[in-house]
């Protein structure tokens, strides 16, 4: 009988994807102004889609712990350099305090576009009857912190995050974890996420239930239900599909 629901939480409950864009959307204009109006930069669709696939690239090395977390940060800003010279775009090496300093203004920018997605907060009120967590791979202050300033922190019984127990998901470790804070069985527990490697595959070899939320309607067989909003969990749920 499911007694718990877990969930991650950038992508699933944080629109990580729409921060990240709107904190570069706001810092390009400024790469190409004062001291640095000399350098040249991608177009800003070329410069968004490179920074992002460093970021993705660069965060499976911090979890890999291949790269601190602090490295994975300034790592990216490298890597879109690199990217650039391999594009054809003939741009200035950056200095370690300048890439410090682009890191420093791009965090900023990202922490004040962190939002929920609308479909959040009406199926975290639907399901206030269950104990409700959240596992997560990050750095413990930033993840806290994103639930802090989204006023979602009270709704969870328990939040595990790889930053702060060594482990990250796809680990079984890592919902074991969650498990038993929330002091329930993996049968007995639900896990829903967006990334079918970390959260999907995770939670099955964890033994627990899981729903892929596919918000991309991506064309990927993965084997879970799947669904595109959390606006259909709270239906599953009370048909019993999990039980």
């Amino acid at each position: 009988m499911l007694r718990g629901v877990v969930f991650d939480l950038d992508g699933t409950l944080l629109d990580h994807d729409g921060a990240e864009l709107a904190a570069l959307a706001k810092l390009y204009p400024s790469l190409s102004s004062g001291e640095s109006a000399s350098r040249k930069w991608l177009d800003f669709p070329d410069f968004a889609a490179a920074w992002h696939d460093a970021a993705e690239r660069g965060w499976q090395r911090y979890v890999a712990g291949e790269l601190t977390f602090s490295e994975q940060r300034t790592w990216r800003v490298e890597q879109v350099l690199a990217m650039q010279q391999d594009s054809g775009v003939d741009s200035q090496p950056l200095t370690e305090q300048e890439v410090l300093d682009i890191f420093a203004r791009y965090l900023t920018l990202y922490e004040d576009s962190w939002t929920l997605y609308p479909d959040v907060l009406p199926c975290l009120k639907a399901l206030a009857a269950y104990p409700l967590g959240v596992i997560t791979n990050g750095d413990g202050i930033q993840q806290r912190q994103k639930l802090q300033q989204t006023s979602i922190a009270d709704y969870f019984s328990s939040v595990v995050i790889s930053g702060e127990i060594g482990v990250a998901k796809p680990q079984r470790e890592i919902f074991a974890q969650s498990a038993e804070e929330l002091q329930l069985s993996p049968s007995e527990l639900l896990f829903i996420g967006d990334n079918p490697q970390a959260d999907v595959r995770g939670a099955l070899q964890a033994g627990w239930h899981c729903v892929w939320l596919n918000r991309t309607c991506a064309k990927q067989e993965v084997k879970a239900v799947t669904i595109s909003e959390l606006a259909e969990l709270p239906t599953l749920i009370a048909a019993g599909v999990f039980d």
